[in-house]
């Protein structure tokens, strides 16, 4: 049995067992098993789960992150290169000790009109 006889041959069956009271469906998954070769306990998931003429349903679009700004990110990012990788606890605790600094030069940079600097 090829590929798209057994999607045919589960479409079929799959309208059968929605339909079927219990002692129904064990006979019709019997049958089932028999002619496709599939093992039972995938036999059931496929013919309750059978979906071929549904749309996928699109994501769900949630608030916009508000962390992924250039504005935060570059000079977040300059930091930790700068303080050799650490781990986001440990850059956590550095932050407080290297962000006065760093404003101080992003403002100095900003009011001579070159482009900004970004260092420790």
């Amino acid at each position: 049995m090829g590929p798209r006889s057994k999607k045919e041959c589960t479409e079929t069956t799959h309208r059968r067992y929605k339909n079927a009271s219990r002692a129904e469906r064990t006979v019709i998954l019997n049958e089932f098993c028999a002619t496709s070769g599939y093992h039972r306990k995938y036999a059931i998931r496929l013919l309750r789960g059978f979906k071929r003429f549904t749309k996928a349903k699109p994501k769900k679009r949630g608030p916009k992150p508000r962390y992924q700004r250039d504005e935060i990110i570059t000079p977040l990012k300059r930091i930790w290169l700068a303080a050799n990788l650490p781990c986001s606890k440990r850059l956590k605790a550095i932050l407080p000790l290297w962000l006065p600094g760093y404003e101080h030069l992003l403002l100095v940079a900003h009011m001579m009109g070159q482009p900004e600097y970004y260092g420790p």
